[in-house]
């Protein structure tokens, strides 16, 4: 998602992982959605630290790839700062990335007409 002249861009990492166990009650991370089922200051909040995190991870990835690159993480006030349609959408982008869901199209093989697929049946 492009954001402020630049696309944010997210990788789960486990500084990352350690980021988001951090704000996770009992610093479990699996209990991290138990933030974002709270009240809703504690929900976004919550949010917008786990794309910081996952966005830093990204940052850092690329600037460990080349050292010339200048990292620019998304930042808890800049996510705060959006209104809530890009808001959930970037949250969205940084749960896939989180996540390594991918969206997935499933094809029906195409089926074959004509004399050729006659010949080709029996």
């Amino acid at each position: 998602m492009y954001l402020h002249g630049r696309e944010v861009k997210f990788r789960r990492t486990v500084l990352g992982n350690c980021e988001i166990a951090e704000m996770s009650p009992k610093k479990d991370i699996n209990r991290f959605d138990e933030l974002l089922k709270g009240d809703y200051m504690t929900s976004q909040n919550a949010a917008a630290k786990f794309m910081v995190a996952l966005s830093k991870g990204y940052e850092m990835n690329q600037r460990f790839e080349n050292p010339d690159y200048e990292m620019n993480p998304l930042t808890v006030e800049e996510a705060l700062l959006l209104d809530g349609d890009d808001f959930n959408e970037l949250f969205t982008e940084a749960l896939t990335a989180f996540t390594g869901d991918k969206p997935t199209v499933e094809a029906e093989p195409v089926k074959e007409k004509g004399k050729n697929a006659e010949r080709d049946s029996e």
